[in-house]
């Protein structure tokens, strides 16, 4: 009798410990002592591993997905049998992702207190499991208090038709937390010596949060941790150029605390450039050092890259052997291509020059923007106007750079139209102490403007025909265009402050700062 007992006690499924944490990294099958119950067709539940695509998992390369199907799902992901006690293994919590906001994929929770079997999951614990579609994931838990005493199974029930997929991530039973984890961590501002981070209170929030980080790769309980009274915290004393990984937790006071959310990541600038004048030729098939590409729409699609010549190979660099340019077969498709920070506040008129080539395609021609921000956690501002129009020979550009700063950045943002691409070559940052505003004449190569600072009229004496004038302000709105060739411009409408002054000749594309009297 005390062996056919003890046999049948070895037989039923057993949790050494009731906590657990699952992640479905361990491999690409669903882990021991899960089940998968598929009462549709061959479509059911399965690991997907993310590494190397668009989105990613929750945590990890592993999620527990389950795919469209032209026929109605009736499909289970079973845990393995969880003895539910009190304070130990009462409260559970999921990460869940429905990817696709044209098809949303809903899931039910349910129970059996019997066996894991489909006809057991009689109690329905949430009837709809339905994140916002997308690529984020969305936290999950449930109380599992009124079970305390049992061992249970949990089903994830999927029941939808030809949606897309449901992704599962970080399923976990333990204690209630005294308080609740924060969600929503998100990475705002990222400089060359630190970071700042956010996130959002649970409603059992702590009075305190802890933040533990290290490099990209530390071992949980082995990195440095700071400690915030706010939903914020800035990440201080890091290397530039360095990737970094951090966790946060709610301090619960004397009940403990919560636990830690999910792994994030960030990687910190370059220092900023403080030596100048600073130059790029973009002479290798790679990205600079330091730059960045940064897609706008068109995801993977659009990028700058760094070419010997163009869409039909009518423009060559204008020095060789590379130059950087952006072209897409989707229209509308947009990236910006950043310079490193910029540290120009020693720079008595700093300005950026670079030379232009755009090549129209039966007639569209691809867009250039130029933005600038004084600092990282600003909004991009125009610096001037587009440039829309084509230029099939090197157009030389100088752009001087308003509300200089300690951490400058400046991106060139291409728009594709279909063309032949827009392509950049000889990129610099200057101190050009002939810019300067001063009651002086300014000479350039081949225009000269006087006098500046200006009450009414604006002289403009230049060698060669002038395509346009147009006066901006500081923060990049247009106020006012010329298009012909004039040699003077009426100011006097303009309230007292400083402007800048872009005239547009043959070859040439020159911006002055004036100012209004």
């Amino acid at each position: 009798m005390r062996k056919k007992l003890l046999l049948a006690l070895l037989a039923m499924p057993f949790i050494a410990n009731a906590q657990f944490t699952q992640n479905f990294d361990a491999g690409t099958t669903i882990p021991t002592g899960w089940t998968v119950l598929n009462g549709g067709d061959t479509n059911t539940w399965s690991i997907v591993d993310y590494t190397g695509g668009n989105i990613t998992a929750y945590s990890g390369a592993n999620t527990a997905s389950i795919g469209y199907s032209s026929s109605a799902h009736d499909d289970y992901l079973v845990t393995p049998a969880i003895t539910v006690t009190a304070g130990v293994s009462d409260f559970l919590s999921f990460y869940a992702r429905s990817r696709d906001p044209l098809y949303p994929e809903t899931i039910s929770v349910k129970i059996s207190t019997t066996t894991p079997t489909a006809a057991a999951f009689t109690t329905t614990l949430a009837a709809s499991v339905a994140p916002a579609s997308g690529a984020n994931f969305y936290r999950y838990t449930y109380n599992l208090s009124a079970y305390v005493g049992q061992t249970i199974y949990v089903g994830f029930y999927s029941s939808t038709t030809d949606m897309f997929y449901f992704d599962l991530d970080d399923i976990s039973v333990g204690p209630i937390p005294s308080c609740g984890s924060p969600s929503g961590v998100t990475v705002n501002t990222v400089l060359s010596s630190s970071a700042n981070v956010s996130w959002t209170a649970s409603p059992t929030a702590g009075a305190t949060y802890q933040i533990e980080y290290g490099p990209t790769g530390f071992t949980q309980g082995t990195g440095t941790v700071i400690t915030s009274s706010t939903a914020s915290a800035t990440i201080p004393n890091l290397t530039a150029a360095t990737g970094y990984q951090f966790y946060v937790r709610s301090n619960c006071g004397t009940n403990g605390f919560s636990a830690w959310t999910a792994v994030k990541s960030f990687t910190t600038t370059c220092a900023p450039v403080s030596s100048f004048p600073y130059t790029q030729n973009f002479d290798t098939a790679t990205i600079p050092s330091c730059w960045a590409n940064e897609a706008v729409t068109g995801g993977g699609t659009a990028t700058w890259s760094y070419v010997t010549a163009n869409g039909n190979s009518s423009i060559t660099p204008k020095s060789a052997p590379r130059m950087a340019e952006f072209r897409t077969t989707t229209a509308g498709n947009k990236a910006k291509l950043l310079l490193p920070p910029l540290n120009i506040s020693a720079l008595a008129t700093p300005q950026l020059r670079f030379s232009l080539a755009n090549v129209n395609w039966f007639g569209d021609v691809d867009e250039l923007r130029i933005y600038y921000k004084a600092n990282p956690s600003d909004a991009w501002t125009q610096l001037g106007s587009s440039y829309t129009t084509e230029n099939a020979a090197w157009l030389d550009v100088s752009i001087p750079l308003p509300n200089k700063s300690a951490n400058y950045m400046i991106a060139f943002e291409g728009t594709s139209n279909w063309a032949r691409g827009i392509d950049i070559d000889n990129v610099s940052v200057v101190d050009a102490s002939s810019l300067a505003v001063n009651d002086l004449t300014r000479n350039t190569t081949d225009i000269k403007i006087y006098p500046n600072p200006v009450k009414d009229v604006l002289n403009i004496n230049s060698d060669k025909k002038l395509n346009s004038i147009e006066i901006f302000s500081l923060t990049g709105q247009l106020i006012k265009t010329i298009d012909k060739d004039t040699k003077q411009v009426n100011v006097s409408d303009l309230k007292k402050g400083v402007y800048l002054l872009r005239v547009k000749s043959e070859g040439k594309d020159q911006s002055f700062k004036i100012v209004k009297e």
